[in-house]
């Protein structure tokens, strides 16, 4: 018996030794970002006037405005900026879907990129020098960089009986400066249906999480984290991975809320980004037959707003950060998404 009893003591010594290396780490990286002297307000996307547009509320709901009456522009995945005085998103004005800012009330747009392939889901880094986001690249097979690749898929696939002699999409992750200069690709992706997703910043700035299914590699997509210059991407959960999508990063209590589940069912889980093993700590904070999704930290990261199909159509909903006190936020007979909490 002592001689089993010795191996497992071991083993959780240096479970414990590594627990506290971890959170020796990250201690001190938490930041108040939350802005001084502005009201609380929620920002959604919503087609309630026929056009997806982004709105602003108060977290209970009321006071609902929206920020364009342009009927042909399509706004939406806002984030807001930390000083919480400017909202990040994307928008299809003219044409293609590029990232813009805005003032809270929807005045001074500015266009920050303008490439061929959609960007979307953009986030400011915790000082507000940098975004984050998603940019489409599109392949043309034949290319220089796409070739011998194309070539291999293009073989296999005809093997199959099929045809793909045309232009495919990947997604990556890119950042920008807060005012669209210096364009930057964090990750590079060559294979077709190969994405990067959803990237959020750690409180500090020193870290990028995201959503990815590694070069079409993984079924189920996972976590990874990566430095803001896009090197040392590994996967997030070390010897147990966090599978999930729609991560965000507290910027108060370091812990991370993301979605795990299928495009129809999807459940709000949280875990603690300073815990060796993020994927066996993870909690459950909903449990239902709905489709819960885009999870979103409140500045003070007390509370959680999130995307819920509950009464048939999308809505925005809040909870606590252990997830007690449900609330609905909106009641339109509309699709709302990606809530974004100033």
């Amino acid at each position: 018996m002592s001689k089993l009893i010795r191996p497992v003591s071991i083993l959780l010594t240096g479970i414990m030794v590594l627990t506290a290396l971890f959170t020796i780490s990250c201690a001190g990286t938490t930041v108040d970002y939350k802005p001084s002297g502005l009201t609380s307000l929620l920002a959604f996307s919503s087609d309630r006037d026929q056009t997806v547009h982004i709105y602003t509320a108060k977290p209970d709901g009321m006071d609902i405005v929206s920020t364009s009456s342009e009927v042909q522009t399509f706004d939406g995945s806002p984030m807001w900026s930390p000083d919480g005085t400017r909202i990040v998103f994307s928008s299809n004005d003219p044409d293609n879907y590029e990232i813009w800012s805005m003032k809270a009330d929807g005045s001074d747009r500015k266009r920050l990129t303008n490439r061929t392939g959609l960007d979307t889901v953009p986030r400011y880094s915790p000082d507000g020098t940098k975004i984050v986001f998603v940019a489409e690249q599109i392949h043309t097979p034949g290319g220089d960089e796409d070739e011998h690749e194309h070539e291999q898929e293009q073989e296999n696939s005809q093997e199959q009986g099929h045809h793909h002699a045309h232009a495919y999409s990947t997604y990556d992750v890119m950042t920008i400066n807060a005012d669209g200069s210096n364009m930057t690709a964090l990750t590079v992706s060559s294979k077709a249906n190969a994405w990067n997703s959803v990237p959020t910043w750690s409180p500090d700035g020193s870290k990028i999480l995201f959503s990815t299914n590694r070069e079409g590699q993984s079924i189920i997509p996972v976590l990874y984290t990566m430095s803001p210059d896009g090197s040392n991407q590994q996967r997030f959960g070390f010897l147990f991975p966090v599978e999930g999508t729609t991560p965000d990063w507290s910027p108060v209590t370091n812990k991370i809320v993301f979605t795990k589940g299928s495009a129809a069912k999807g459940e709000i889980w949280v875990t603690d980004a300073g815990s060796p093993f993020p994927g066996l700590t993870a909690k459950k904070l909903t449990d239902n037959i709905d489709n819960n999704r885009n999870p979103v930290w409140s500045p003070d990261g007390k509370q959680i707003a999130f995307v819920s199909d509950t009464y048939g159509n999308d809505d925005i909903f809040t909870m606590n950060a252990d997830g007690t006190d449900l609330r609905r936020v909106t009641y339109d007979k509309s699709s709302e998404n990606h809530p974004t909490w100033r």
